[in-house]
């Protein structure tokens, strides 16, 4: 079985994600244990891993139930473990191997203690950290200077090649706000113009590259963590 990588939306805004390789799969964020279900049908596997980006119960909800049904083992990050109880700590960070699936884990707090991102086969998994022209915010748990540190930090380090697969998809919410901040900011222009194409047509987003988001996005390059937090409250109070 060669390598596999599907996402399934949930609710209005959510997604699950599928990685699979020679035999081996884990799920990302089950947050509604159906739709994972299903999902895990349509590619003829069974997930042996669970992995959380965060604790947040639209991600982590389903993790009990696929845990008794697939008697997957669960792993996230120590600090985010009174939403779901996992059975592997991911506060280490670094690389993390699951049968035949090799991933890297980046520790990212701000949007909860606990956030991580997962990086799999030039993929980013950033669950609420990073979103297609946002960020995440601070106001269930989180630290905006923590969150900042993470844009600044460990973000900026990251390959630019890396495709971004977020959590949710609010680049419709998200992208306007951007050009209200930036109205020469073409990159935005065009990206919001291309989502609202595949929204006509039933589609779902292409995720961008690290590098393509950067253009876009105003939270990738903020020049420092005070700078960081302030853009984050303004994003707060933008109507």
């Amino acid at each position: 079985m060669t390598a596999r990588f599907e996402r399934r939306r949930f609710g209005a805004t959510n997604y699950v994600y599928l990685l699979a390789e020679e035999g081996d799969a884990a799920l990302v964020d089950p947050g509604d244990a159906a739709v994972a279900l299903a999902l895990c049908e349509a590619c003829g596997v069974a997930p042996r891993w669970i992995l959380h980006t965060h604790g947040h119960a639209d991600h982590s909800g389903g993790s009990a139930a696929l845990r008794r049904r697939l008697g997957a083992t669960v792993l996230g990050h120590a600090a985010d473990a009174g939403w779901f109880a996992p059975d592997q700590d991911l506060s280490g960070g670094g690389a993390l191997a699951l049968g035949a699936l090799s991933l890297r884990v980046h520790p990212a707090p701000g949007h909860t203690p606990g956030s991580v991102l997962l990086e799999w086969r030039g993929r980013l998994l950033t669950g609420d950290t990073l979103f297609w022209g946002g960020s995440g915010n601070c106001r269930h748990g989180g630290d905006p200077a923590a969150l900042g540190r993470t844009f600044t930090g460990v973000l900026a380090a990251l390959d630019g090649a890396l495709e971004v697969h977020p959590g949710h998809d609010y680049a419709e919410a998200n992208l306007p706000f951007v050009l209200d901040l930036e109205p020469g900011n073409g990159a935005a222009a065009a990206r919001l113009a291309a989502v609202r194409v595949d929204r006509a047509a039933g589609r779902e987003p292409s995720a961008p590259s690290l590098a393509e988001e950067r253009a876009v996005n105003p939270f990738l390059r903020a020049a420092g963590v005070p700078a960081f937090v302030a853009l984050r409250a303004r994003r707060d109070a933008w109507r």
